[in-house]
Formats: structure tokens, sequence, C-alpha cells
């Protein structure tokens, strides 16, 4: 066999390892792919299910408006909206808590507590 020979025959055992190499890649990536697929369904099962158990907590005591805005949160991408609601509820309860305790001074305790949530609140959702 001429050095030639010898040289194509090496050139040709490594096209071969590198298209395997190639090949063992592709399906390694393919199966990560398929998996992050799966983790993503997985999630968003665990999304729909947290969604709708807040639901059917929600429907013995929340007005079917908050309802309403709690379902259409289940397609938003963010917690942009959520946030915005609950921070509105609790000015609202804030409010109201207000004008009961100026009626009744012995719901003042009830209105500061109020007042600390609001502020724990706000608090949390700018971290």
């Amino acid at each position: 066999m001429t050095d030639e020979e010898n040289g194509m025959d090496e050139l040709l055992k490594l096209q071969q390892q590198f298209t395997r190499q190639q090949e063992e890649h592709d399906e390694r990536k393919k199966q990560q792919e398929e998996q992050g697929k799966k983790a993503q369904g997985v999630l968003k099962g665990l999304k729909d299910l947290q969604f709708s158990m807040t639901i059917e907590q929600l429907k013995p005591v929340a007005s079917p408006e908050i309802i309403k805005e709690v379902n259409a949160l289940k397609n938003k991408p963010d917690n942009e909206d959520l946030r915005k609601m609950i921070s509105r509820l609790c000015d609202d309860m804030e409010h109201e808590l207000e004008t009961i305790a100026a009626a009744n001074p012995e719901a003042k305790p009830t209105v500061d507590s109020m007042r600390v949530l609001n502020i724990l609140m706000d608090l949390y959702f700018s971290l």
C-alpha cells in the first residue's frame, strides 16, 4: 500500500469518526430538547392545577370579577397583574378598615395589622 492510499484510508476513517460523533451530538441535543419540552409540559400542568385549585378556593369567598381576573392571569407570562390585584385589594381593605375604626376605636389594631400586611406585601413585590 502506498503512502497515498494510507493517507486516503486515514482520511476516510477520520471522516467516519467525525460523522459518527456529529450524529451522537445531534442525538443528545434532540434528547435534551425533548426533555425540555416534557419539563415545560409538566410545569404548565402544575401551573394549570394551581390555578384550578385557586379558583375553587376563591369561588365561595371572592366576587365574580376577582375570579374572572384570576382566571385571566393563567395566560399571562409574568405576575405583574397579580401583584397589582393584590395591592389593590390590600389598599381597599385598609381603607374599609379605617372607616370602621373611625366609628369603633377597638378596631385600630386590625387597621394597624392591615397596614403592616400592606407594607410587607409592597416589600415582597419589590424584591
